[in-house]
């Protein structure tokens, strides 16, 4: 496929249209610096007290549990999507006004809102000074129908956002359906409760937490005011259930991180159905269209002429997956021709040097938060999220990890096979002390941890313990005479040493690749045993031994583990 032709951005354009955007600093340093102002103003100047004459000043309260979602959103939307963080920042700003009464806070919320409006409105002028420029020499282009198709049905129907999503929805419900049930059992609490005057024994305003006699010496924690011993304050006792009038029982927490779940779910959706029209659209053209020059950075990008812009797409040169070919020459089929394949295995196999610059035709709506495609000869580069300014030119390195190891630094004979190498009695030990991280689930289903945060460190930390101790316990390759075995946590590959593309060594880490462009970290292997792997290789070739296909399949294991854990610790969240 020859790609479509269309006139070059100028360099003085490039200058104007990069001058007319607004600096990284406005949304992410000076926006999110101004909350962080507010949010500090609000939370010292609160003179609040708590107190049993109205126990509503501290008690649950539904609205501020949903505004505090707005509130926190604020400074990672503007991060992450400006325009929506300048409207969340002005929702926030308006709901504060109309339900705190705190004076400081409305000044301060309001101003930060004031803000927002400004930015919103410099952002949406920039992005349409930046399309005047590229419409100057935009010429319209039309991507040939059949590649079209085909690159459309290369689609997959769910992506990674769309998973994420629906388990954030499910755990927003999850959420809510926790917040009424204990909303339920503070209720019934309160109703079958007995007022009476307890006596403060001991108190730790630091940690808001008092032991109150009433008679006898019950512990109280999670308050917000300060008390001495001695003081006498009144509680509402139901059986072992003790609560200070002042200080309702507040689970509202359950309710604020449930709708901040879905809140998130619904963006990553919206987020993903864009992305979806925006290839259609980009897709079906005519589209505006500019000639540049583009390369990919270390995350997988596509960096626009020297760093003017970066577009993250789904077929990058860089990443070591097949990319998304287009040509009446090329096989539309999963697998890569024996000349690709060939010329993965020289790259590997040699200096991994950067190649220049590529020049591309860019179709789309060109400007900071604009939906772009990608075309070259050869490529047809898709969209995953809209372009973006960058804050500095990103790293272009070497696409290949470290420096290839040559087989002619095996000294000595081979060793006997088939052998096990990258595991150690140490990993062993220490993987099957991690699993101990299974006692999590049990020490939050016994009650030890206090409050939903400290449940959360206890479940991710045990978490992490687990499936780092199944990394350690089943991480290992083996080396066969027909090829090599290599088990990484989740899949075990199997690899015949004709299929090997060579290993590379990077900072003490030892790199494989194989068939068709595969690439893999090994843990614990040492260049020797590298070496040793390339000698194979090169006498199984020598041999004509042709081999058969590398194959990968997910352990059975390690998906068992995964799934025993989650079903423990939402079993220990609901007990």
């Amino acid at each position: 496929m020859k790609r479509p032709a269309a006139p070059a951005l100028d360099d003085s354009r490039i200058e104007r249209w990069t001058a007319a955007a607004v600096p990284w600093w406005v949304t992410r340093v000076v926006l999110i610096v101004a909350w962080f102002i507010a949010f500090l103003l609000a939370v010292f100047n609160d003179s609040t007290t708590c107190t049993p004459a109205d126990p509503s000043v501290c008690g649950p309260d539904v609205s501020f549990a949903v505004a505090i979602v707005v509130l926190l959103a604020t400074p990672i939307l503007l991060w992450w999507m400006p325009l929506a963080g300048c409207a969340a920042g002005v929702l926030f700003a308006v709901l504060d006004l109309v339900f705190d009464d705190q004076r400081a806070a409305n000044i301060a919320f309001a101003f930060h809102g004031l803000l927002c409006v400004a930015v919103a409105i410099l952002l949406v002028e920039a992005r349409g000074r930046q399309t005047t420029i590229v419409a100057e020499v935009a010429e319209p282009v039309h991507l040939d129908p059949a590649v079209a198709a085909r690159v459309r049905d290369s689609f997959p129907r769910w992506g990674g956002r769309s998973i994420i999503a629906v388990l954030l929805l499910v755990a927003g419900v999850g959420g809510f359906g926790w917040y009424d049930h204990r909303a339920g059992q503070v209720a019934r609490h309160e109703a079958a409760a007995v007022h009476v005057d307890g006596v403060v024994r001991s108190a730790d305003n630091a940690a808001g937490e008092i032991v109150v006699d009433v008679p006898q010496p019950v512990r109280v924690n999670g308050l917000l005011n300060s008390y001495e011993p001695g003081q006498v304050v009144p509680v509402l006792v139901d059986g072992s259930w003790v609560k200070l009038v002042a200080e309702p029982e507040d689970v509202t927490p359950w309710l604020s991180g449930g709708l901040g779940a879905i809140a998130l779910a619904l963006l990553l959706l919206i987020r993903e159905q864009r992305m979806r029209a925006a290839r259609r659209r980009l897709l079906n053209g005519p589209l505006p269209a500019v000639e540049l020059t583009a390369e990919p950075d270390d995350d997988g990008r596509a960096v626009l002429h020297g760093g003017m812009a970066v577009v993250p797409v789904e077929a990058s040169p860089l990443e070591l997956e097949k990319p998304l070919l287009t040509g009446e020459d090329v096989p539309w089929d999963d697998k890569w021709t024996a000349e690709e394949v060939e010329d993965f295995g020289q790259d590997w196999r040699g200096p991994g040097r950067r190649d220049e610059p590529q020049t591309v035709t860019v179709a789309g709506d060109l400007r900071d938060g604009g939906w772009v495609l990608l075309i070259s000869d050869s490529h047809v580069l898709v969209p995953e999220a809209p372009l973006r300014m960058p804050r500095k030119r990103p790293e272009i390195t070497d696409p290949l990890p470290g420096d290839p190891l040559p087989a002619a630094e095996l000294a000595g004979d081979l060793p006997e096979l088939p052998v096990e190498v990258g595991r150690t009695r140490r990993d062993r030990v220490f993987g099957a002390l991690s699993m101990l991280g299974f006692a999590a689930p049990v020490a939050v289903a016994a009650g030890l941890p206090e409050g939903w945060w400290q449940t959360i460190i206890f479940l991710f930390g045990g978490g992490s313990f687990v499936y780092s101790g199944w990394a350690r316990l089943s991480d290992r390759l083996t080396l066969t005479r027909g090829g090599l075995v290599l088990h990484d946590g989740l899949r075990v590959h199997h690899v015949p040493w004709p299929r090997l593309h060579g290993v590379r060594v990077d900072g003490g880490k030892v790199w494989l690749a194989w068939e068709p462009n595969i690439a893999a970290e090994t843990n614990g292997v040492s260049e020797e045993w590298g070496a040793v792997m390339l000698r194979l290789r090169d006498l199984a070739q020598a041999a004509g031994d042709p081999g058969g296909q590398a194959t990968s399949r997910l352990l059975g294991g390690g998906l068992a583990v995964v799934l025993v854990y989650v079903l423990a610790a939402i079993v220990s969240v609901l007990v």
